[in-house]
């Protein structure tokens, strides 16, 4: 290989150039149509590089390794179905995905446009035999609106029908009663605004509220940005919630269902590792459930709602799913429900002198006050789970803020969303298996002595207490 005369090493023994690789088919594999002829220069220019893998690596595609990590994904579930299926059979029955559970509770939904049409009437009345007692007209729209969910809680409670269908009714009168509280405040907001005036703001139209009641937003406007209906788009839209909305069906029946009920025998034993365990289990599968109900309603349902009615706003939700902090998810991934609570809670409450933190706890407290209505209402039992959850939330939104930005940040906000969803679940349908309401009973205390005594007995002991 070395030249004994010292010759040049690109000379007549060595090619001074390298042709490029040949594959096992004998042709040339090139990366593109043209790829330059490899010089023997560029194989002895030694130089500092950093490695692929660096950080520092000006080219950092790491794409390959995705890929291969979306197979070993798919590789890992699908041993996972089969062994479901090997150990459970197949449970999914879809007529009862399309039976009725509880016919009456549908109709307490139609009810809410009673709820409505008083609210019009009540804005009639504002500017008419009430227009010189504003404040009772206010009250009379908050009574209004607190009917609108009141109506549906006795009527859940009063028919003892099945959680699904009390939880889906319990959201849309959470929804009607948002609606009337918006469109008394944006209404009364106008009148004020036209004080001192010559005319006074004419009454919303019953085009107007009807557009708003089916509009997907919840803060009222006399006007909104309109577009055309594209049947084909809508077409798509349509078919992707029902498939996905069956998904959801088949993940719940399959694989929670049989988690919960494998893990509530460690949590009545009070057997840490295995509530772990079963935690875990139900983990994947309940978050694969919420990140598509997600994608069905604030993607799917709402866009289709604004695309049958030319409603052309439709950031319904940011990249909530980049968050790094808790703070931001809050802010970002519920949009209606976050615009509602800043134009009807944080703004008047700054505006009446309060702190902006204050005003923030404010909005939390009722935002944990609804969660827990909707899951305790129609599970009859109030634990304060889902309040307790929510307000855990605030301190956990200050511990994030320190990570703003940041990939931990980001791997912490995933963590809470993962892990703690699965608890509350678990709780809930223990005791609504059991037939437990709360706040707090003695099957409670036993099973929470024996999961906390293995935790704090060491430290306990350090201290020789």
């Amino acid at each position: 290989f070395f030249s004994s005369k010292g010759e040049d090493m690109a000379g007549s023994s060595v090619p001074a150039t390298v042709p490029a690789a040949v594959d096992g088919t004998g042709k040339s594999s090139q990366q593109g149509s043209r790829r330059k002829s490899l010089q023997w220069n560029d194989i002895m220019a030694f130089k500092e590089r950093p490695s692929h893998l660096s950080s520092e690596h000006p080219n950092n595609n790491h794409r390959g390794f995705v890929n291969c990590a979306m197979i070993l994904l798919v590789m890992g579930n699908v041993r996972i179905a089969i062994q479901n299926i090997h150990k459970y059979g197949v449970l999914v029955d879809l007529s009862t995905a399309l039976t009725p559970a509880g016919w009456p509770l549908p109709f307490l939904i139609v009810l809410q446009f009673l709820n409505f049409l008083l609210a019009y009437v009540l804005e009639l009345a504002a500017v008419g035999v009430l227009r010189k007692n504003p404040t009772l007209t206010r009250w009379l729209h908050i009574l209004n609106g607190l009917a609108a969910f009141g109506v549906s809680w006795a009527g859940i409670v009063k028919l003892e029908t099945n959680p699904g269908t009390a939880v889906i009714v319990l959201v849309f009168a959470t929804t009607a009663m948002m609606k009337i509280l918006s469109f008394a405040h944006v209404c009364d907001v106008q009148r004020q605004l036209a004080q001192g005036k010559d005319h006074v703001p004419p009454p919303p139209t019953l085009l107007q509220l009807f557009f708003f009641i089916a509009a997907p937003t919840l803060v009222y406007s006399p006007m909104y940005p309109r577009s055309k209906v594209r049947w084909g788009w809508l077409g798509r839209r349509v078919a992707e919630f029902v498939g996905i909305w069956l998904a959801i069906f088949v993940i719940a029946v399959q694989y929670v269902a049989p988690g919960i009920k494998n893990t509530l025998d460690p949590l009545a034993r009070g057997n840490l590792p295995l509530i772990v365990e079963g935690l875990l289990k139900i983990a994947v599968p309940n978050f694969i459930v919420w990140i598509l109900g997600f994608y069905s309603i604030f993607h799917l349902y709402l866009n289709i709602l604004g695309e049958l009615i030319g409603y052309a706003d439709r950031e319904f939700y940011k990249d909530w799913w980049n968050s790094s902090t808790l703070g931001y998810f809050w802010r970002s991934w519920n949009l209606p429900v976050h615009t509602w609570m800043v134009a009807h809670v944080y703004f008047p409450l700054i505006s009446r002198g309060w702190k902006k933190p204050t005003a923030s706890f404010i909005i939390f407290v009722i935002s944990a006050v609804l969660h827990e209505l909707v899951v305790s209402i129609p599970f009859g039992n109030f634990k304060l789970l889902a309040f307790g959850g929510m307000m855990m939330q605030v301190p956990l939104i200050q511990l994030t803020d320190r990570f703003k930005g940041t990939q931990t940040g980001n791997v912490i906000f995933w963590l809470t969303i993962m892990l703690g969803q699965p608890m509350i679940v678990l709780l809930y349908t223990r005791d609504y298996m059991k037939g437990l309401s709360g706040p707090w009973n003695d099957e409670d205390t036993r099973i929470w002595g024996k999961i906390v005594s293995p935790i704090i007995s060491p430290v306990l002991a350090v201290f020789g207490i």
